[in-house]
């Protein structure tokens, strides 16, 4: 209770993953809650986008929903948490969006994940590369050692062999020659599903930042601001 005597509610964290539908196994994003307690979180449910919802009616339905399951109103809602890339173009804009909107709305602070440490949560112990958003035989690289990151940005094959990991964690669209380049240099290939759990407890420890601040980590240029320029100068 309050000085007041009046009950308190218990204050929750809302984790959206979205950022790489492709390594979302077979959804296209997932929402999370967790209690807050102290300086930490206290898992409560995980909730996957409904697969026939697209943009941002399927990450609020889900929020909705997840919401409404645990009888948590807006007021609950002390801080958002989200998976920021590097990753899929459009799904980063959406999840991005709609957690700066809810945000601004409920009137919390929100935190930028980056994707490449939710992909860290289970990792620790190792010295893995973290490849994200791959395209035209690169990937976005991070490599991880004792939960402390380092960005190696976008490289191909020959520049990840001579990055010294042991593992390399991606989607099934990390290039081939990525793969077999590692595995020759003695690097373990695993697969990886990023979850909206996972965003929760990568995010502990980050501070949080004025929704208006919120912003997408993009691995590369999209193609429509290349195309622009190429056609305009």
């Amino acid at each position: 209770m309050d000085q007041a005597g009046t009950p308190t509610r218990m204050t929750y964290a809302l984790g959206i993953e979205c950022s790489n539908p492709s390594m979302r196994g077979g959804s296209r994003g997932e929402v999370a809650l967790a209690k807050i307690v102290g300086d930490g979180l206290e898992y409560v449910d995980s909730l996957e986008l409904a697969t026939d919802a697209r943009g941002s009616d399927g990450l609020m339905g889900a929020v909705d929903a997840l919401c409404l399951k645990h009888e948590i109103v807006p007021a609950d809602l002390a801080r958002i948490l989200v998976s920021v890339g590097p990753g899929g173009y459009t799904a980063l804009r959406v999840s991005v969006t709609v957690a700066k909107v809810l945000a601004t709305v409920v009137g919390c602070g929100v935190v930028a994940v980056p994707s490449a440490a939710v992909a860290g949560v289970g990792l620790e112990g190792l010295d893995a590369v973290v490849a994200l958003a791959s395209k035209k035989g690169l990937a976005h690289c991070t490599r991880i050692v004792d939960g402390q990151r380092k960005v190696l940005g976008v490289i191909g094959a020959d520049e990840l062999v001579g990055v010294g990991a042991k593992v390399l964690v991606g989607d099934g669209f990390v290039p081939k020659d990525m793969i077999e380049a590692g595995e020759g240099a003695g690097m373990e290939f695993r697969t990886i599903e990023l979850t909206a759990r996972a965003c929760l407890e990568a995010s502990v420890g980050m501070d949080e930042i004025d929704p208006s601040a919120l912003g997408v980590l993009y691995a590369r240029e999209p193609d429509a601001v290349t195309q622009w320029r190429a056609l305009h100068g």
